[in-house]
C-alpha cells in the first residue's frame, strides 16, 4: 500500500523507503532488499510529499522527522538515474546497445533498436537519428548530457546510444518515466 495516497497496488509499482539510524536518514531501496523499517510509496512527488505530511517516515523513525520532500525525491532521482546506468552497462555487456552517431545510424538503417537515448545537449544529427528511430517504431528520450553520458561508455563525449534489447530499453523508459514524475512541480 502506498503510504502517501493509500492506494493498494503491486509492490512493483511502489519505491520502499528504508529509514536509517543516528541522524535519521532515508534510503531508497529500489530492489526491496534492505533490512530495518520503511515505507512504500509511489515514486510520484505527491505521494512522497503525502507520506511526509501524514507523518508515515516520522512513524516509521519512532519520532519526529527533520527528512524534507526535497531530500527524499533527489535520492530517489539518483537512485533512478544510477539504474539507468547499471541498465545501459548490461547492454553494454551484452552487446545490445550501438554508441555514437555511426553507430547509430547504422542499427537504425537495419531496422535494430528499442529505445534512442540522446543526451540533452545534443545537437545536429541527433534530429535526424530521432526521426530514424520513430521511423521503425523504436522510442526515444532524452536523457543526461554529452559529457555524463560519454563518461559513462568511457568517452569525452556521447550524443547518441541505441539499446538493442527490448527489456532493458523498456526498464530505462520506467526509470525515466518515475524521474519525470519526482521532478514535476520543482
Amino acid at each position: 500500500m502506498c503510504a502517501g495516497c493509500g492506494a493498494r497496488t503491486d509492490a512493483g509499482a511502489l519505491v520502499r523507503l528504508v529509514v536509517g539510524p543516528s541522524p535519521p536518514f532515508v534510503a531508497v531501496d529500489l530492489g526491496r532488499r534492505l533490512g530495518g523499517r520503511g515505507i512504500s510509496v509511489h515514486p510520484t512527488r505527491r505521494c512522497v510529499d503525502r507520506a511526509l505530511k501524514k507523518g508515515s517516515l516520522a512513524k516509521a523513525l519512532g519520532g519526529p522527522s527533520s527528512v524534507t520532500l526535497e531530500s527524499v525525491v533527489s535520492a530517489m532521482i539518483d537512485q533512478f538515474g544510477q539504474r539507468i546506468e547499471g541498465l545501459l552497462s548490461a547492454a553494454l555487456r551484452k552487446r545490445r546497445v550501438a554508441v555514437g552517431t555511426d553507430a547509430v545510424r547504422a542499427a537504425l538503417s537495419r531496422r535494430e533498436g528499442d529505445l534512442l537515448l540522446v543526451a540533452g545537449d545534443a545537437r545536429g544529427r541527433a534530429v535526424e537519428l530521432r526521426k530514424g528511430a520513430t521511423a521503425i517504431g523504436c522510442a526515444t528520450a532524452a536523457w543526461g548530457t554529452k559529457a555524463s553520458v560519454g563518461q559513462m561508455f568511457s568517452r569525452q563525449e556521447l550524443g547518441v546510444v541505441l539499446v538493442t534489447d527490448r527489456g532493458i530499453a523498456r526498464a530505462i523508459l520506467e526509470c525515466l518515466t518515475h524521474i519525470e514524475a519526482l521532478s514535476e512541480g520543482e
